[in-house]
């Protein structure tokens, strides 16, 4: 059984120096094929002296064949294994690192020691620190088994190759037909023995600390491979980086559009003569190929979202989800670099939200939020980049499906919702070596999807409701107002509220009794942010917005909206150029 500290002296350098040795013996091997070749019994050569000979070219040629196979074996996985073990050193930094900078140390045997918080920690701070430390020490063991996994595969796959080497069994070479011999044939069939296969990723209820620990594990080459060969096991893991999964699924993008298109290609053969909807059998022909139709056009707008005209993936977007799961399509779709910005926010929307009506218009409106938060951070003089993510990975209410007002009522989709959206948010901290300043944006709906997923441990740092008609799924007996901040795992003023004029929307938290918790408006250890015309620090004149709509809203002059100024300040991370609302 591989160790932790086997593991943290492993070093590709020497097999990866032996690959050159092995390629040089390699190819003097194949050099025989044309000598092999010429070795045959003269020409009417018959008898028992002739059968010996013939049979003794035949050991050779097979015993030359075995050999080249073995040795081509040996030089794929030598280099396979160099190559795997990259993946693990670099594993086993992010490992020390991430302890290193928590106060936490990693055993020979694998086990994680806490060695305490910061000795000045204060009072009122210890019950959130020791919460957080526990956070830590969690994703370390995750870590730390991912990486003695993937050391444990590697050194298991190597060992076989070798056994087949020692035993002579890279190859069954007597099964060759030596009169057109080839030793490049032979060494190619060794050279497929001799590929590593790369680990399985955890399972598919694994926590986004374990799915990050696996990913970093696996070399570059084999990262590339998973994408091409399984996009579906890369494409919708929280914690695998930004590039990789927006990689796969784009590639899983077009692999859903063919693979509907045929189904509906083969539907249309089954098409009635008479489509009349009143009859049973062809309503529901109708209704399947509407379904069709209704995922192939959601399935084009994100296309068109993520690739530009040349049909070329966008290099300002990344597509880091695409589920087909349920009633609709999901995905999530950032604005920039999700894996470098060190400023990312993630956007939920609400009620009447699809990925076929209206993300297109999401993904717009947060182009523009960040890129207000970038010119916010130019005028300090800060280069930093951010990033914004509309996701759209669950499926709120309609108002115009009568079957969507139980969600509506009880906030069902919201609380389905709220455990896909924390895993999202904690998945992006999981992902980098260094968490980004993370902010979450809820409106409508998708504020209560959001605030629930804040009482869950996210790594979110700030937080913004807007239009929200309440943010806590709160349990029958529990305490409201500051109680529902503090379930939030918020830093203490972190979080913020903005509610304009004529929002009807905003104005249920006040008139619902409590069902979405305390009104935001109220809510004591909330800060109110300004939403009517107002002018910035600089001196800048903004916009008022009204209704349930213009949050995120430029006026056609380019103008901003003071509440959009407002959520591009906390996405800056400097919420104290926002604009508090008035008394």
């Amino acid at each position: 059984m591989v160790t932790w500290d086997e593991v943290t002296r492993w070093d590709p350098a020497p097999l990866r120096d032996a690959v050159a040795a092995i390629n040089n013996a390699y190819n003097k091997v194949i050099a025989c094929s044309d000598d092999l070749r010429d070795i045959n019994t003269p020409y009417g050569w018959h008898g028992d002296a002739a059968s010996a000979a013939a049979a003794e070219v035949n050991q050779i040629i097979d015993g030359l064949e075995e050999y080249a196979a073995e040795v081509a074996s040996l030089r794929r996985s030598s280099g396979d294994v160099g190559d795997a073990i990259t993946g693990v050193r670099n594993a086993v930094t992010e490992v020390e690192g991430l302890a290193r900078t928590h106060h936490f140390t990693v055993g020979g045997d694998g086990a994680v020691n806490d060695n305490g918080p910061p000795p000045d920690t204060p009072e009122e701070q210890k019950e959130a620190v020791a919460a957080e430390r526990r956070t830590i020490a969690a994703e370390l063991r995750d870590r730390v088994e991912q990486v003695l996994r993937q050391a444990v595969d590697i050194d298991d796959d190597f060992c076989a190759v070798l056994d087949r080497i020692l035993a002579g069994h890279a190859i069954d070479a007597t099964g060759n037909d030596n009169e057109n011999t080839s030793l490049a044939a032979a060494g190619n069939s060794g050279a497929a023995m001799g590929s590593l296969s790369i680990l399985a990723p955890p399972p598919v209820d694994a926590s986004p600390s374990a799915n990050a620990a696996w990913w970093a594990a696996l070399s570059q080459n084999q990262r590339l491979r998973l994408i091409k060969d399984h996009p579906e096991m890369v494409g919708n893991r929280d914690g695998v980086a930004a590039w990789a999964r927006s990689s796969a699924n784009i590639a899983l993008l077009e692999h859903e559009r063919q693979a509907l298109q045929d189904e509906r290609t083969q539907l249309m053969k089954t098409a009635p003569p008479d489509l009349n909807r009143d009859v049973p059998s062809v309503h529901k022909y109708l209704e399947k190929l509407e379904k069709l139709d209704e995922r192939l056009a959601a399935l084009g707008k994100v296309d068109g979202l993520v690739k530009g005209p040349d049909g070329k993936p966008n290099p300002d977007r990344q597509l880091l989800s695409l589920d087909l799961t349920g009633d609709r399509l999901k995905a999530a779709v950032a604005n920039g670099n999700v894996d470098a910005a060190e400023h990312v926010a993630v956007f939920t929307p609400g009620m009447n939200s699809s990925v076929g009506t209206n993300l297109d218009g999401y993904v717009e409106d947060m182009r523009k939020v960040r890129d207000a938060a970038e010119d916010i951070l130019d005028s300090k003089g800060d280069n930093s980049q951010v990033a914004t993510v509309t996701w759209l990975g669950y499926e709120p209410p309609t108002t115009s499906n009568p079957a969507d007002i139980p969600d509506i009522i009880d906030g069902s989709a919201a609380r389905d919702g709220a455990d896909k959206l924390a895993r999202f948010d904690q998945g992006i901290n999981a992902s980098r070596p260094v968490d980004p300043h993370l902010t979450a944006l809820g409106h409508s709906y998708g504020s209560l999807t959001t605030g629930i997923a804040l009482n869950s441990h996210t790594g979110v740092d700030d937080a913004v409701f807007f239009g929200s008609p309440g943010i806590s799924d709160t349990p029958a007996g529990q305490p409201l107002g500051e109680a529902e901040i503090r379930r939030m795992q918020l830093p203490e003023g972190h979080a913020y509220n903005l509610e304009a004029d004529g929002d009807a929307v905003a104005d249920i938290g006040s008139l619902s009794s409590g069902r979405y918790g305390t009104d935001p408006s109220d809510m004591a250890g909330m800060n109110q942010l300004q939403t009517g015309a107002a002018v910035t620090p600089d001196g800048r004149p903004l916009a008022g917005s009204t209704g349930h709509s213009e949050y995120t809203k430029t006026m056609p002059d380019g103008t901003d909206s003071t509440s959009k100024y407002n959520i591009a300040a906390v996405v800056s991370g400097h919420a104290e150029l926002a604009i508090p609302a008035r008394g």
